[in-house]
């Protein structure tokens, strides 16, 4: 089956994963920090203070995940969806209205729970247990929802700065949710396919796995550095992308453009690995997907060989091809491995480690820039974390190819 043939056949389905993909970006790190600046001024937090208290929320959203995530095994989707966009507008609006750092820090955990965490979830979980056959296209496929709206939001969040204040904008996102969102992707969610007989739920291939098969397996551990080394990575560098610019003299109208190509860059490389996938399998591809994140963190090191006219265009493309390849590469290896039965609960469980992940970067990353250590020297270490990752994955994929 043909991508085009693929996306008319299950044209509504797809488009309330897509959605629910994009609409997570109003929670994402990349959208958040783009205020940082005025939240700091605001309620009079330093850079260490501002990232201590993001990653405090945004770790307690990743455990309240391991709750809150599993319920769509079992609950309706329509009324999961309901949930996760209720609670997520109630997020912007607060965060709107918020006056004192408490309200701040509740704001930022319902942005991070709601939107972070359970939108994105909840469409990859729903994608993922739909299909099996054509999971990777499906995978690719929703994930452009993410690509898309990231390259648009920036420059979006500029005119709109420009019109309203920045706690004005959150009220206006809210409103988007609640009234548009909502009733939208609640509509679209009852499209949803029975779901494809899985081989790993019939017994052959993968195990049939809930949380605790996962956690007594090897390959887990072994893969899961690579997993979580992305949104690890990306989410203390995307935290401080200001001053990156500020570092490197880029102009924030070169970062903010260098965001469209990068998304362009995840939509032709997620559509192309969501293929590769359905052919070749997650678990022989996966070990490769550290290669280009590496290479943009080596952008990082030559700033007298790379124009400041260009580094930003090039650090984001190599960043966008990375979350091009980790897109479907990661929405299909754990169903590969464990089956889809249980896979609410599992994605939830892995979706909150990497939850756990992008708590610790921020405050390590304004820990390390607070201590005068400087982007070349983190870009370095970034790298030979990537390699140790990328050596472990490629032994997990040998360990299970061997099994079978």
């Amino acid at each position: 089956m043909t991508y085009f043939s693929f996306l008319r056949r299950h044209a509504g389905f797809l488009f309330f994963g897509f959605s629910m993909m994009g609409l997570s970006n109003f929670g994402q790190t990349f959208f958040i920090s783009l205020h940082s600046a005025e939240i700091k001024a605001s309620f009079g937090l330093s850079n260490t203070s501002f990232g201590a208290l993001y990653s405090s929320v945004t770790l307690l959203s990743g455990l309240a995940l391991l709750y809150s995530g599993r319920l769509i095994d079992h609950w309706s989707l329509p009324r999961f969806t309901a949930l996760t966009l209720v609670g997520f507008a109630a997020g912007c609006l607060l965060m709107g209205l918020a006056e004192n750092v408490i309200a701040l820090a509740i704001a930022l955990f319902l942005l991070r729970h709601f939107g972070q965490g359970l939108s994105s979830h909840t469409g990859m979980t729903a994608i993922s247990r739909a299909f099996t056959a054509q999971r990777g296209r499906a995978v690719a496929f929703i994930q452009l929802g993410y690509a898309t709206t990231e390259g648009v939001f920036p420059l979006l969040l500029i005119g709109v700065l420009m019109w309203v204040g920045w706690q004005q904008s959150w009220l206006l996102a809210g409103g988007f949710l609640l009234f548009i969102a909502l009733p939208v992707q609640a509509y679209f969610s009852r499209f949803a396919p029975a779901a494809q007989a899985d081989e790993a739920d019939t017994g052959h291939g993968a195990i049939v796995a809930g949380r605790r098969e996962v956690l007594r397996d090897i390959r887990f551990y072994m893969l899961l550095p690579l997993y979580t080394a992305s949104p690890f990575l990306l989410t203390g560098m995307f935290f401080h992308q200001v001053q990156l610019a500020q570092a490197y003299q880029w102009s924030l109208t070169a970062l903010a453009s260098a965001f469209a190509f990068y998304a362009v860059t995840k939509i032709i490389t997620s559509l192309i690995f969501g293929a590769l996938v359905d052919r070749y399998t997650s678990l022989r591809l996966f070990p490769f997907a550290f290669v280009p994140l590496a290479l943009g963190f080596a952008v990082l090191l030559l700033p007298t060989f790379i124009p400041a006219a260009i580094a930003p265009f090039a650090y984001l493309i190599f960043m966008g091809v990375n979350l091009g390849m980790a897109a479907p590469l990661s929405g299909a290896l754990w169903p590969e491995l464990f089956g889809t039965k249980n896979l609410g609960a599992i994605r939830s469980m892995t979706t909150a480690i990497v939850i756990f992940s992008t708590a610790a970067a921020p405050v390590l990353f304004s820990a390390l820039l607070d201590m005068g250590v400087g982007f070349g020297a983190i870009s370095s270490a970034c790298i030979g974390y990537l390699i140790l990752c990328g050596g472990l994955a490629f032994l997990a994929s040998r360990i299970t190819l061997a099994g079978r």
